[in-house]
């Protein structure tokens, strides 16, 4: 296997990511979603049907047709040619694509064998991460032990 997490040592040896990556992502706590390199919607975790606009019928259709605002397919169409021209790097951005929601988008390339073949996208909710380094600027690891040992 040629894998870039078999070359540089980052998989135990033996280990078959695969077996657990529909888990992971599906148990992951933020939003997922898969597209080809041309746009469309390959797979969107339960998280991403719950908390955006990700419905079954979008499968295989191209994203560009979901966008509500007139100016979101330029910029999804000038970062995609970023990817296309050689950038690996994820693109984070900040979007309120439903009115009130704020919520934080990082999108990266996915490669394989080295050819550019799709793209993810992970999104955050602003209110939930905000919330989370509340509690933590407030009390240190204190919140975490009490909830999750006390």
């Amino acid at each position: 296997m040629t894998a870039t997490e078999v070359t540089e040592r980052r998989i135990l040896p033996g280990w078959a990511l695969d077996a657990w990556a529909d888990r992971l992502l599906e148990q992951a706590g933020v939003g997922v979603t898969i597209l080809d390199r041309a746009g469309h919607v390959m797979y969107f975790n339960k998280w991403a049907s719950e908390n955006l606009d990700r419905k079954t019928e979008y499968l295989g259709v191209d994203v560009r047709n979901r966008h509500r605002r007139s100016i979101t397919n330029p910029r999804f169409d000038a970062m995609i040619a970023l990817f296309e021209n050689g950038r690996t790097e994820p693109v984070r951005y900040v979007a309120r694509p439903y009115g009130k929601t704020t919520i934080l988008v990082t999108v990266s390339p996915i490669k394989v064998d080295g050819e550019l073949v799709g793209f993810s996208q992970i999104v955050l909710l602003k209110d939930e991460v905000q919330e989370l380094c509340a509690r933590f600027d407030e009390s240190g690891n204190e919140s975490f032990e009490r909830e999750m040992l006390g």
